[in-house]
């Protein structure tokens, strides 16, 4: 097989190329989630961007998953307030109830834990995400504090 150069190849680009082919195919096999708004989300157009942005840096997800990645964590007295991505990588939409969602740090260990009714988000549409608030109150921290960084949410487990 000559190259596009004029030489022969040696086999070692045909490797790459069948590398390339089986690469693109794998990332076939992931979704990519389009961002909406909930229509009470009450954001202005700079954090509008930002949450754009970062959504836009987040890793696609396999197909049939339901995701929730934290994009953001501020303080309110004793409160901790939890801006997150809530994830839909099926093939139809998906509503909730209640939720038990967690503070984790790297290692699994729990922070805070509360039962969120999420029957007010409505509808998240197939392979879609949504921006929602999440408010942990003093009561529902269990840890001493909580970083500000290295800390991630979670969906409950029983």
């Amino acid at each position: 097989m000559m190259s596009p150069f004029g030489k022969r190849d040696k086999g070692i680009n045909g490797r790459n190329a069948i590398a390339a082919s089986n690469e693109h195919d794998v990332q076939a096999e992931f979704v990519r989630t389009a961002l909406m708004f909930h229509g009470d989300c009450d954001i202005t157009k700079q954090e509008e961007y930002v949450y754009r942005f970062r959504h836009q840096k987040l890793p696609a997800l396999k197909p049939n998953q339901i995701s929730i990645s934290g994009v953001k964590l501020t303080r309110e007295e004793e409160d901790v307030i939890i801006v997150a991505f809530i994830r839909n990588s099926l093939e139809k939409a998906i509503r909730f109830e209640i939720v038990d969602i967690m503070i984790v740090d790297e290692n699994g260990c729990v922070w805070a834990k509360k039962a969120f009714d999420l029957s007010s988000l409505g509808e998240i549409p197939a392979r879609s995400s949504i921006v929602w608030r999440f408010l942990f109150e003093a009561g529902d921290i269990l840890a001493e504090s909580i970083p500000d960084e290295e800390w991630q949410i979670a969906f409950g487990w029983k």
